[in-house]
């Protein structure tokens, strides 16, 4: 069996959300059952969502450095 990566998850999504292949499609083109693709597409959304929330977060740190701001709570460096 071979291992699927976070790039086979990024062509299952692409080729089902913006091509529209089904996931049978996709399956019978990565020999995999079509459960795994379900599987790969919705684990590719969730760790898509993650990595645009972290993009959000190190956009506002990355503000509140700039502004010099400093926590308000002394036990935030413990």
């Amino acid at each position: 069996m071979r291992r699927l990566t976070i790039k086979h998850s990024a062509i299952a999504y692409i080729l089902n959300r913006e091509m529209g292949y089904t996931q049978n499609a996709i399956a019978k083109l990565m020999g995999v059952s079509q459960g795994t693709v379900s599987n790969m597409i919705k684990e590719f959304e969730y760790q898509r969502e993650i990595r645009n929330l972290q993009k959000d977060l190190d956009d506002a740190r990355a503000i509140i450095e700039k502004q010099k701001l400093l926590p308000q709570n002394e036990d935030y460096f413990c």
